[in-house]
């Protein structure tokens, strides 16, 4: 201390050595090599309570499926509202809003024999025709009762196609996912002798 009691420079030398304090040591090797193999290892996946993991990608084809349906349900729904009141133009209106489901009643029952047969590793080509021809049948009828302008026909002709590719891309969520993963395609398995 000076003689006017406090000297600023001793002070801020005192704050500066009690707060810089002594450098941490670098950590050894063994514990940097041990954290770089660390970040390496593919992180464990999320397992549920019976012990199937949950990996991203399963999670994006959740994901996908659930789009999938949900434009399904939208596209049938527009195209049965549309069909609705193209029959109630030449039906009584109880029998109208029944109407529809002579062209999404097959729809519905040769989706169901696609899906069945998809899960039994079959095919389902004559299911697959139903659904196009009904599929056809309702874009057919809704651009006939459109305004005749390009616009309007393609608003309400697209949502049976809607309905169609995304019925289309669920069926093939649900095929992939069933596929057996030993058999690769053009490969005979080995071992047989």
């Amino acid at each position: 201390m000076t003689s006017t009691g406090w000297d600023p420079d001793e002070e801020l030398a005192q704050m500066l050595s009690t707060a810089v304090g002594p450098e941490p040591a670098p950590p050894p090797l063994e514990d940097q090599h041990r954290q770089r193999s660390d970040h390496r290892r593919p992180r464990p996946a999320h397992t549920l309570d019976s012990g199937q993991q949950v990996t991203p990608v399963t999670v994006l084809v959740a994901t996908i499926a659930a789009c999938a349906v949900a434009m399904l349900g939208w596209s049938i729904a527009y195209s049965y509202n549309q069909l609705c009141t193209i029959a109630s133009m030449v039906l009584p209106s109880p029998l109208a809003q029944w109407w529809p489901l002579t062209v999404y009643g097959p729809w519905f029952v040769a989706a169901l024999s696609i899906l069945r047969a998809s899960l039994q590793h079959r095919t389902a080509r004559r299911s697959w025709g139903v659904i196009l021809v009904a599929s056809a049948t309702a874009v057919a009828l809704c651009i006939s009762n459109s305004a005749y302008s390009l616009l309007s026909m393609v608003i309400v002709g697209i949502p049976p196609i809607t309905a169609l590719v995304c019925f289309r891309e669920l069926v093939g969520q649900i095929s992939s996912k069933y596929r057996p993963r030993h058999a690769a395609p053009g490969k005979e398995p080995s071992g047989r002798g």
